[in-house]
């Protein structure tokens, strides 16, 4: 017996320690794991291992970037009106959707929250509690988020995906409002090669309710500028008319309760106010992020009138990230302000404090508690009783010591649980909270009790601060990338790589299994052996399990070969070849021992891979798409295993190519989706590329990131958008909605299918993982008596090679009695798959390579014959070892 090396992943967001464990091994395998090291992964929250700081630019800024560059190229700006007019050309779909099968179901992950901007409680009720999800909505919890099942997200009737502020009077919580959209810079103050693309999700300006959230109509209407966004909204403490909302565009008022909005303060980005709570003519506002012009501390003393700045180079420094401020329930003159640099510039945090609302500022504390998420993450919060009990977040909670400027750090982001934590309990030690800290919120009455947003979802602590717990039992807002892998076989086998929450196995239970990843990204699953599945953190760092993910080996490239994109792709060859894996840096890589060593095949023209499949007709059939960063996009194509590459990319639209997909039964047929606005998004060739036919027909001008091909029936595509899924049954002539049961609005990353269960998965950026039943196909609309010639009608198996198990699509036109048998080419039995009546319509049987002895077919091509009363057909499958 020799001893295999594997490994286990013992370190938390972003900071991979691989820890040497072994156990027994029975055999010698070409893919072996290879000796034992310990890797570091770029890191979501800086450095390269833990104690290191040098990492210059956030996972959140690279994730944030990659997401909207996609969807801003060739332009220099999103559409102003993209999102909305896609929402609503979709709704016209959704109202003509003819399929009948039951709707989409929540799988989860339901123990594990997503990106969480704005916290507030119901004033008359806090074991009511709302939350503005990043990209995943608004959501409430009656249970003060405590339970399995303690949240339930809120339709609006608006395309509404990040809720960024929610506000509430706090003498009738019938009457709220909410901002939307999440955006960090203004117009070309960061970004790259596009204006305003460090932002996670698009807005419509500020939503109101009158009856507590049962309804919500516009009021700050931004539909047709979706690039704007609301940062902050906040009533005025005396009279519930006048509110005030922060935004991406400057400070806005109104005095009409929401009839209409005056801007009164043009300075962009206002990410904070304050309302003195004495005197509501005076407000603080917290100006700019990422190097904005005219950042700052602003003050006025007239309702918005006139404005001075506060600045005093020696105490209000010049800061490049983003302020947040605070104010003192219990001496109404004292404001605080958390003031970040990181993101531009030097790291830097500073803790301001003024005595006067605002007009003269002290500098408190400079412990660098926001570091390199000066922009993005950190807020401060006051004590209701005790104006110098201060809690001050960034990745971590930290407390200020008496007047400073020491701070105690309350809470460590290292710590989280690996595997599975329960849905609803403990997600870490008594110390742990999520990193990347977005808002506090003290209890209206308990001052013990203090909740935080954070990139993990909800948390809060009920003794003041000495122990923390998630609050996050079904607040399904985690935010998936591409590279969702489920079974074929096995509908409770499953994962997916999300951000800033690990990659995560899906067994049927609520609760999924943390492993891999600081960001997770693409993930494969072994089709001989479905115990053998791969996962990857950000920028192709690839690990390999053999027990469903119990322990872990380092399969990444090394050296890297070519330079990877954020998430990078990679993909499995068919069950003939199941050691071969293909990747895509800046060239397309190979290995052909399960990942132990790779080979660089082809450069890819110097853009990085953007998507990667396999054609499951043909395991030497591949196909690989770029990203248009150094020149335009391109769709490569190989009919040897990468030994050559054909660039294909012909008329295809110069946008990103996100979404890739071959159908089942011919290795020239795949589908390509694209990124964007203003050209087709689903192109499909029948020639391996030599010739595109533009499919989109009327579905809406909006980004398209994933295609799949229904395994069993080719005529049927299923593609995903920034707002759903829709369905095609005759390869992409026509198209429906295919909606029932998601959100109103829902970005869909990826595809996949559970073929022996029918079931169609959507993996979302906001919400989590969804399933429903696939469309089956038509029966033949035809009368009874049926003639014999017309009774049967059979589809070639998938997979075809197959190994271990093939499937066979049938279609009757009426009710017969049934025969399915497996024969060699001369005609002689080896199987009977099927004897019985079966009713008319879409039928499915198998066949897993088994004789009718019991033991394992050889290799070879074999023919199913189904034969239906006086009709016949005969599949020809081709069996692999």
């Amino acid at each position: 017996m020799s001893k295999r090396v594997v490994f286990a992943i013992v370190a938390t967001c972003g900071l991979v320690a691989v820890v040497l464990l072994s156990g027994p091994f029975d055999g010698e395998r070409d893919d072996a794991p290879p000796p034992a090291y310990r890797i570091a992964l770029p890191d979501e929250h800086g450095g390269d291992e833990a104690g290191s700081r040098t990492h210059p630019t956030s996972g959140a800024m690279a994730a944030m970037q990659w997401l909207a560059r996609q969807r801003a190229y060739p332009a220099e700006r999103y559409p102003e009106t993209g999102w909305l007019e896609a929402w609503e050309s979709g709704r016209a779909l959704r109202e003509t959707k003819r399929q009948t099968v039951s709707p989409w179901e929540p799988i989860g992950p339901r123990n594990i929250g997503g990106r969480t901007l704005a916290l507030a409680f119901n004033p008359q009720n806090p074991q009511t509690i709302w939350a503005g999800s990043a990209s995943g909505g608004l959501w409430r919890s009656r249970t003060a988020g405590v339970g399995t099942a303690a949240w339930e997200r809120v339709e609006t009737g608006h395309p509404v995906l990040g809720v960024s502020s929610v506000a509430i009077d706090p003498a009738d919580s019938n009457l709220m409002y909410i901002g939307t959209g999440e955006v960090y810079s203004y117009d070309d103050t960061q970004g790259g090669i596009a204006v305003r693309l460090t932002r996670g999700s698009f807005g419509i300006g500020v939503l109101k309710s009158v009856d507590g959230g049962a309804t919500w109509f516009k009021s700050l209407d931004w539909s047709y500028d979706q690039g704007r966004g609301v940062q902050v909204v906040k009533l005025d403490p005396d009279n519930p008319d006048i509110v005030w909302a922060g935004t991406s565009e400057g400070l806005y008022k109104t005095v009409d309760a929401g009839a209409s909005w005056h801007r009164v303060h043009d300075v962009v980005m206002t990410t904070d106010l304050l309302i003195h709570a004495l005197d509501t003519d005076v407000v603080v506002a917290a100006c700019g992020n990422l190097g904005s012009p005219g950042r700052g501390l602003y003050r006025t003393d007239d309702g918005g009138q006139s404005w001075i700045q506060l600045w005093d180079p020696d105490v209000i420094p010049d800061y490049q990230g983003k302020a947040q401020l605070a104010a003192s329930a219990s001496n109404p003159d004292v404001f605080m302000a958390s003031i970040g640099n990181g993101g531009s510039g030097s790291y830097a945090t500073w803790l301001l404090r003024s005595e006067d609302a605002g007009l003269t500022w002290s500098e408190v504390s400079d412990v660098d508690y926001s570091l390199w998420q000066g922009w993005f993450s950190h807020d401060v919060a006051i004590h209701p009783t005790d104006s110098w009990h201060v809690i001050a977040i960034g990745l971590d909670i930290h407390h200020l010591l008496g007047h400073g400027p020491y701070m105690e750090t309350l809470s460590d982001w290292g710590a989280a649980y690996y595997g599975r934590v329960p849905v609803g309990g403990p997600e870490g030690p008594a110390d742990y909270s999520h990193a990347d800290h977005h808002d506090i919120v003290w209890h209206p009455t308990d001052p013990n009790v203090i909740y935080f947003a954070n990139d993990g979802g909800v948390f809060r602590t009920t003794d003041g601060g000495l122990s923390y717990e998630g609050c996050n039992g079904g607040y399904q807002t985690t935010q998936f990338y591409a590279g969702f892998s489920s079974s074929a076989d096995d509908m409770h086998h499953a994962l997916g790589g999300m951000q800033d929450n690990y990659s995560a196995l899906f067994d049927g239970d609520d609760a999924w299994i943390r492993v891999v990843g600081g960001d997770g990204a693409w993930t494969a699953i072994d089709s001989t052996n479905e115990d053998i599945i791969y996962a990857s953190a950000q920028y192709l760092y690839i690990f390999k399990s053999y027990n469903r993910g119990q322990s872990w080996s380092v399969v990444t490239p090394d050296p890297m070969l070519g330079a990877p994109g954020f998430i990078a792709p990679y993909a499995l060859s068919g069950p003939g070849n199941p050691l071969t894996l293909y990747a895509g840096t800046t060239y397309l890589l190979r290995s052909v021992n399960g990942g132990n060593s790779w080979q660089s095949m082809r450069w890819l023209g110097g853009n990085p891979a953007l998507a990667l499949a396999v054609s499951p007709a043909d395991e030497l059939r591949l196909a690989v798409t770029t990203a248009p960063v150094d020149s335009r996009a391109r769709v490569w194509v190989s009919g040897n295993g990468g030994v050559t590459l054909g660039d294909v990319t012909g008329s295809l639209p110069d946008r990103y190519p996100v979404g890739l997909a071959f159908a089942p039964d011919d290795r020239d047929v795949f589908y390509v989706t694209f990124s964007g606005f203003g050209t087709g998004h689903v192109f499909g060739t029948d020639d391996g590329g030599q010739t595109w036919d533009d499919l989109t027909g009327d579905l809406p001008d909006v980004p398209t990131s994933a295609v799949v091909v229904d395994p069993y029936f080719p005529d049927h595509l299923y593609v995903g958008n920034d707002i759903g899924v829709y369905v095609s049954t005759d390869r992409g002539q026509t198209w429906e909605a295919f909606a029932e049961g998601l959100p109103e609005a829902v970005v869909c990353m990826d595809l996949t299918t559970c073929d022996r269960e029918r079931l169609l998965r959507v993996s979302t950026y906001g919400n989590g993982v969804w399933e429903r039943e696939m469309v089956p196909g038509a029966p033949l609309a035809v009368e009874d008596p049926v003639p014999a010639a017309d009774l049967l009608r059979a589809g070639q198996n998938a997979p075809n090679p197959f190994n271990p198990r093939t499937s066979i699509p049938f279609t009757l036109a009426r009710e017969a009695h049934v025969a399915a048998d497996v024969l060699t080419v001369r005609g002689e039995r080896v199987a009977t798959l099927f004897r019985g009546v079966r009713p008319g319509g879409d039928h499915v049987i198998h066949w897993d390579g088994t004789a009718a002895d019991g033991r394992p077919a050889p290799a070879g091509v074999y023919l199913c014959r189904i034969a239906a009363d006086d009709a016949a057909a005969v599949v020809k499958m081709q069996l692999v070892r």
